[in-house]
């Protein structure tokens, strides 16, 4: 079964309290007020700063908005001009802009809407490139996708290289041992083979949209 987020904004919520790194440039104060005013409930002000710094460029508010743009109903945003539904459109388009520009995290999201609406070839490809820049889900979902063939050709070698990849962080972290059966399925030189193809260095990404604390 895959990881989703199609609930991002309660991801948003629930570890609010955790820290993740956004990045650490000339915009980071601004995210952290716009962060701390939508939390508070100030959401119309939190947007429209939100949508001055994506103007800019800001990567971190491309991928906030995005977010809320998929989770509009949900959050409650409809006194807001285009927040009343979700809407998928104009999240993707952020998304794009954002893989475009080389971002694993809208990689992640763009796999995601692919998966949902069962186009598996695109999914994989979205979340392969997210996978190898060092989104843990990707990586998880990545290793289902060739454990079961589905948007790519079945390879158990690759399946797990990619769960041992994603292995490497908290959020699988099961070792060896929960892979087993499929570890059984192959030969042992498969084996050394899927074990040297991991990055142990990789840097892993953070999909929630929390800020520093």
């Amino acid at each position: 079964m895959k990881f989703f987020i199609f609930f991002n904004f309660l991801i948003f919520i629930f570890f609010n309290s955790l820290i993740s790194q956004v990045c650490a440039d000339s915009n980071q104060g601004l995210f952290d007020k716009n962060y701390e005013l939508l939390m508070s409930g100030h959401k119309e002000e939190a947007i429209e700063n939100w949508m001055e710094l994506a103007e800019k460029g800001d990567a971190d508010a491309k991928y906030a908005l995005a977010i809320l743009y998929s989770d509009a109903e949900f959050v409650g945003l409809c006194s807001i001009k285009d927040f009343c539904k979700n809407n998928y459109k104009k999240a993707q388009v952020l998304y794009e802009e954002l893989y475009d520009e080389g971002d694993p995290r809208a990689a992640y999201a763009l796999g995601e809407m692919y998966d949902f609406f069962w186009r598996y070839n695109k999914a994989f490809k979205y979340y392969l490139f997210a996978a190898e820049r060092g989104v843990p889900e990707a990586q998880y979902n990545v290793a289902n996708m060739y454990e079961r063939g589905e948007g790519t050709r079945k390879d158990l070698v690759q399946s797990i290289r990619w769960y041992l990849q994603c292995n490497l962080t908290p959020l699988c972290g099961a070792g060896e041992e929960g892979i087993s059966d499929l570890i059984s399925q192959i030969s042992e030189e498969d084996f050394e083979e899927a074990k040297s193809l991991l990055i142990n260095d990789l840097e892993s990404i953070d999909i929630r949209i929390t800020s520093v604390r």
